[in-house]
């Protein structure tokens, strides 16, 4: 979750047109990474069916451990770590000051 939360932060940082680190967006980058406004990305046919068949072996997203969590939430078991989450909100504060 921690990580979530911030990789959130980094993704803003991006759409705001600088990266991570307070240097504009293309500074030092590499173009794949951050492209400029008004610039279009161009897939190649065997990039596009290489991802599409990894996607298809097996799903990004861990149905199972969803089905748990949101069981557990229904039954109103699913533990909060108040502390865990208001450290990781200062972590992407501070992140995001520097």
């Amino acid at each position: 979750m921690v990580d979530a939360i911030k990789n959130s932060v980094n993704r803003m940082e991006l759409t705001k047109g600088r990266a991570a680190d307070g240097r504009p967006a293309g500074a030092g980058a590499s173009p794949a990474s951050v492209v400029p406004a008004g610039e279009t990305v161009k897939v190649s046919d065997a990039a596009s069916s290489k991802a599409v068949a990894q996607l298809a072996e097996a799903p990004p997203v861990n149905t199972e451990a969803v089905r748990r969590i949101k069981d557990a939430i229904s039954r109103g078991e699913y533990p909060i770590n108040v502390d865990r989450i208001s450290e990781a909100l200062m972590d992407a504060y501070r992140d995001m000051k520097t």
